[in-house]
């Protein structure tokens, strides 16, 4: 699950519980808040925050790279109970690097706001939650659906109505959500326009990330999903449960204050129980793989160590060193009209220690495709090592001692060295 909500500002009068009327939530607030300029440069959040990337674009002539007087014009000449800005808050992935959030962010203005030349504002704020302490990064991305289609306008004429017969006398036509055929369904496009711009982010960047479930550390897709608890539970037969919002009141609670604290104690604890409870039915099957695999690990370590258990280890750390130093041999020499003997000497060990009684059939085969795998395109003329490992691959099948088709020569100096040419076992 992740956040993701919409929410339109319009203009209108609202009265106070004095009785006093004044004007509601504005567009320009909305511009300075998300940008932290003007009165909102030294809020309160802001001390623990980081702004990470802020950008305006597709702004009118007559509020060409001046974001701020386009969104005070919109309250000043859009008409009453007219809709001044639309705004977006959706929650961001700390799995993905502030780079890659702000690429993430820029995929946004494509796709919400560049489609429809619709005039923006975005930005991307990050502070440390107050819950666990971990990063909390968010987009704001406020729009007006006024589009902007070219037509030189003043300020005012901007905000009039739209003139179909005549565009030029009226003002910016609106893109409103019935416009564009999506209805009451707009919220619920955007959140999975918003689910896939994300998951295609992480697929890329980050496809998993470490959970802790029950006390242990599990690696499980880095996924979100816009269904809700309820939603997901039915379509994935889970059993997830909402966990409750701590308002700011108990959330920023001072000691003065000790009911106050009391509740955001009690309300953190329920809060990181159903978080622990979620992630357990939502990565269950993760979990389980990893208690198994664990269980293999402990297992394979009590194992006692026999002579027998040894020769395999030794056997086995052989063969990868003989692959690796096949390999860097053919690379000295990618033009090479004669491969194979340049590597005879250490394929002729190679096979001598798969003829040993530490390896089955079925190993002897998976180490000699895996060899042929590592040497693929080392040198130009790879066909005689090919056909050699075919034919020794031929001899597993038929179950008959492993031998290459000439008997290896080696140099002089090979033959003279230590047989184990510089290996040595890692344990």
């Amino acid at each position: 699950m992740f956040y993701c909500n919409l929410e339109h500002t319009t203009k209108k009068a609202v009265k106070t519980r004095s009785g006093k009327v004044k004007n509601g939530a504005t567009a320009k607030n909305r511009f300075h808040y998300i940008s932290r300029t003007s009165h909102f440069r030294n809020y309160k959040e802001s001390a623990s925050e980081q702004i990470e990337f802020v950008r305006s674009g597709n702004m009118p002539n007559f509020a060409e790279g001046k974001p701020a007087e386009f969104w005070e014009a919109a309250d000043i000449y859009e008409r009453r109970n007219g809709r001044t800005c639309s705004s977006m808050v959706v929650a961001l992935p700390k799995e993905l690097s502030q780079a890659q959030r702000i690429e993430l962010a820029e995929q946004f203005i494509s796709e919400f706001a560049d489609s429809y030349r619709y005039p923006f504002t975005c930005a991307i704020h990050n502070h440390a939650g107050s819950l666990g302490g971990k990063e909390q990064p968010h987009l704001h991305f406020m729009y007006s659906e006024r589009h902007v289609d070219g037509i030189e306008r003043t300020a005012e004429q901007f905000f009039k109505r739209y003139n179909p017969k005549d565009p030029h006398k009226g003002g910016a036509q609106k893109l409103t959500a019935d416009v564009l055929g999506m209805g009451k369904a707009q919220l619920q496009l955007y959140r999975q326009k918003t689910e896939e711009l994300i998951n295609e982010s992480l697929r890329y960047y980050a496809p998993t990330k470490m959970v802790e479930i029950r006390g242990i550390q599990v690696e499980v897709p880095s996924l979100v999903s816009c269904l809700s608890n309820q939603e997901y539970n039915k379509k994935h037969g889970t059993q997830l449960k909402d966990v409750p919002v701590m308002n700011k009141a108990v959330r920023f609670a001072r000691e003065k204050e000790p009911a106050l604290v009391a509740e955001r104690e009690r309300m953190t604890a329920e809060i990181n129980r159903l978080r622990a409870e979620n992630n357990y039915e939502l990565y269950r099957p993760f979990y389980e793989a990893e208690l198994e695999n664990r269980k293999t690990i402990e297992e394979q370590q009590k194992q006692v160590e026999t002579p027998r258990t040894r020769q395999r280890w030794y056997a086995q750390e052989k063969l990868l060193f003989l692959q690796q130093k096949m390999l860097q041999t053919l690379l000295q020499d990618r033009q090479t009209t004669q491969p194979l003997r340049l590597i005879q000497h250490d394929l002729q060990t190679y096979i001598d220690l798969l003829n040993t009684e530490s390896f089955d059939r079925v190993e002897r085969f998976e180490y000699l495709r895996d060899l042929g795998q590592q040497l693929e395109g080392s040198v130009i003329q790879i066909a005689s090592i090919d056909e050699e490992l075919a034919f020794i691959q031929r001899q597993v099948i038929e179950r008959v001692p492993l031998q290459m088709r000439e008997k290896a020569i080696a140099p002089e100096k090979t033959r003279n060295q230590d047989k184990d040419n510089g290996f040595s076992p890692r344990f």
